[in-house]
């Protein structure tokens, strides 16, 4: 059972608990519960918890962005914004400091000072066109992937030239995946030897016609299987039994799979899921064949 989108929105719902920029009292300007001083600062206006703007600048996080227009800048969503010039993809990445290179690997020093700082990533998005410039949405939801009319974009790295209208996102309950006219993308990815044309996706499992996949929060597994064959094994979904969802097994007409990879010991045609076994986390944990009883792929003999 993988949690993939749904656990990082929790994430992100854990995550957006700070503050980022907002009014105290309706006028005064707050940064992460620091009042901001405006002084210098004319025409200070917040946009968003991420961005803010006075009559010459543009603010992230409390960063000054140098060479923005403020005239034509625009937020696309919280990663991305345009002026007239270009796409921008902006984030922070946080690091871990300390006081002592050698804290980690021998002993910890009495004096020793841990901290984090935030390093700022802004990246314009080469040959990128502000006007025809969008973000690619799964399920309502932006995902990290941007078009404009000539290219694909992944976190601000330029994936592949494009032909109107043919990129698309795959409908997927956990992972934005990204079909192109010659290609099929995961994180940002080109998934090799996957033929777009006859690529199936389940939820964690896919196949086309050269062999079958294997997705997870981290990346994608690539593996042999019957493709005629080939399919997840479903349960009913615990809050509506009339709705069923896949599990990380799955089997052809020769093998079976755990997170795709081949169960050696099962026996493909006798094998099923053990929905009825009670000490299972989850009711796709657990199956059984002839021989042997499973939990997350490994076996117990009956």
């Amino acid at each position: 059972m993988q949690f993939g989108k749904y656990y990082l929105i929790l994430i992100l719902l854990f995550v957006s608990c700070s503050n980022g920029y907002y009014y105290k009292y309706w006028f005064f300007p707050y940064y992460e519960n620091n009042k901001i001083d405006t002084t210098n600062r004319e025409g200070f206006t917040i946009l968003d918890r991420y961005f803010a703007k006075d009559n010459d600048h543009i603010y992230y996080k409390e960063n000054r962005l140098t060479d923005i227009d403020p005239k034509s800048f625009q937020i696309l969503n919280h990663t991305h914004f345009s002026d007239k010039k270009s796409v921008y993809y902006i984030s922070t990445q946080t690091e871990l400091k300390t006081n002592s290179p050698k804290a980690w690997i021998i002993i910890i020093p009495l004096d020793l000072k841990v901290w984090t700082e935030d390093k700022l990533v802004l990246v314009p998005l080469e040959d990128s066109d502000p006007k025809t410039f969008q973000i690619l949405k799964s399920r309502g939801l932006d995902t990290d992937y941007g078009t404009d009319e000539k290219h694909l974009y992944y976190e601000g790295i330029k994936l592949e030239e494009r032909n109107k209208d043919s990129v698309g996102v795959l409908d997927s309950k956990f992972y934005d995946i990204i079909k192109t006219k010659n290609s099929i993308y995961y994180k940002g990815e080109k998934i090799k030897d996957a033929d777009p044309e006859t690529f199936l996706l389940y939820d964690s499992y896919a196949k086309d016609k050269r062999g079958c996949y294997y997705f997870n929060v981290l990346a994608v597994h690539a593996f042999s299987c019957n493709t005629k064959d080939f399919k997840p094994l479903t349960y009913p979904n615990p809050l509506d039994s009339k709705i069923s969802m896949d599990s990380d097994y799955a089997k052809d007409d020769a093998s079976v799979f755990w997170q795709g990879v081949k169960i050696k010991q099962a026996d493909a045609k006798s094998f099923r899921l053990d929905v009825e076994k009670t000490d299972c986390l989850y009711p796709g944990m657990c199956g059984k064949d002839k021989n042997f009883s499973y939990e997350s792929g490994q076996t117990n003999s009956n």
